[in-house]
């Protein structure tokens, strides 16, 4: 199985920050691979940072109050662009909006694209106002980067590094600069260079959280685990009541197999958020990783009632799958299917539970549908091999073996499925 680890308010103040935030959001969304596997996807909807109270609403509020806050702020806006039609910044930040909302409106199967080409138009817009405005090559770039549409992302993170490069070159000490080309490197996939322009932030302003929470970020898509949960610990030593930084490094805890020290934080999450439903899928995790399934059960349920997303059922059917409750592990990862479409662990899961149940034939269906969206997972090849020796197709049985042992599936446990094969004890 897989491990359960795999991760606008009464004004518009907040929304220069809330872009380059986003910045952080699609950043870290390409770090975690081109396959928005919901594992990747609902980390990064976690790791949306500020210190800022109203954007800390946007990221944790229920879904009405925050789609209230964007209706809010593009009304806003747009009276400011109606009074001002050449006002540079309302064009950025109601582009910020739509794309705030874009990135909101769903799962990438499912996204409306009208509010994603209202984004580019405003960014378009205020490109065609200001040519040297970075916040909106930047936002463009977010924007074409969360539609997969790489080549038109890059042009515009290029020419935001060339004016960047420019504005640190002109002023050093520029902190708003080496986080925003931060932030762009790792859109581009360049975290060492993220972190080196984070440091710089960090000399020059010690004592600003969002920093720390981008390196964090930077380290996390590294791999340095242990360094990122310094960072998300100082976030925390700068903002204590900020409950996604606890719910961000008991997800790094929990990675680590730190699961006491995650439970800690994941616990102090909730007692800041009781609304915050990740850090409930996170401390379900947890307890998907020590044994204690009815728990993690009960979390799963939390996570869901507050708002249904597919992470929760996909670790929900993983208990259940675990407790040997086979239908209804299988009821959960149909729910996960159903609002995610493209979630291949969650057909290679279905599949192991369908097989567990003796449904060998359409638990091949669901092999057979994991390896149409990411033929690179070993287990659905794996799964599918067992099902096919159980239907007696030992050829196509032994093809799949291989290929699991060839995209590095445990080696024991393939070798001891083809010994079943050949025919040896």
């Amino acid at each position: 199985m897989l491990a359960p680890w795999r991760v606008c308010a009464d004004s518009v103040v907040w929304l220069r920050t809330a872009l380059s935030c986003l910045v952080l959001a699609v950043a870290v969304f390409v770090a975690c691979g081109d396959d928005p596997a919901p594992g990747a996807t609902f980390l990064i909807s976690q790791a949306t940072p500020t210190s800022i109270d109203d954007y800390r609403r946007l990221a944790e509020e229920d879904p009405a109050g925050r789609d209230s806050m964007f209706e809010e702020a593009v009304e806003a806006l747009s009276a400011e662009i109606a009074r001002d039609s050449g006002n540079v910044d309302a064009y950025v930040n109601r582009g910020a909006v739509y794309a705030a909302m874009y990135r909101y409106s769903g799962l990438t199967s499912n996204r409306d694209e009208g509010i994603a080409e209202k984004a580019l138009d405003d960014f378009s817009s205020a490109v065609d106002l200001e040519p040297n405005n970075v916040e909106a090559f930047i936002g463009r770039g977010n924007t074409h980067n969360s539609r997969q549409e790489r080549e038109e992302a890059n042009e515009d993170y290029q020419t935001a590094l060339e004016l960047l490069n420019e504005s640190i070159y002109l002023n050093p000490n520029d902190v708003e600069a080496y986080m925003l080309r931060a932030n762009v490197h790792l859109s581009t996939r360049e975290p060492d260079k993220a972190i080196q322009d984070l440091d710089a932030a960090v000399r020059l302003d010690p004592g600003n959280s969002l920093i720390y929470y981008t390196r964090g970020a930077a380290y996390s898509a590294k791999g340095e685990g242990e360094k990122a949960i310094d960072d998300f610990g100082m976030v925390i030593l700068l903002d204590p009541n900020f409950a996604h930084a606890y719910n961000i490094r008991g997800l790094m805890y929990g990675r680590a197999g730190a699961h006491e020290k995650a439970l800690e934080d994941f616990n102090e999450a909730i007692s800041l958020n009781p609304n915050l439903r990740w850090a409930y899928s996170n401390r379900g995790n947890v307890y998907v990783g020590m044994g204690e399934y009815d728990k993690a059960i009960q979390d799963y349920g939390k996570a869901i009632k507050i708002r249904t997303y597919p992470a929760a059922y996909y670790g929900r059917g993983q208990a259940y799958f675990l407790k040997g409750e086979y239908d209804r592990a299988i009821q959960n990862y149909s729910a996960a299917i159903n609002s995610y479409p493209e979630f291949a662990g969650a057909f290679i899961e279905r599949g192991d539970a369908l097989r567990s149940k003796g449904e060998y034939a359409s638990a091949v269906q669901d092999y057979d549908a994991a390896i149409g969206l990411n033929g690179n997972d070993p287990r659905a090849y794996y799964g599918r091999g067992l099902a096919h020796s159980s239907l007696g197709d030992t050829s196509k049985a032994r093809s799949d073996l291989n290929k699991a042992l060839e995209l590095g599936y445990d080696q024991d446990k393939v070798e001891a499925e083809l010994k079943k094969l050949n025919g040896s004890p």
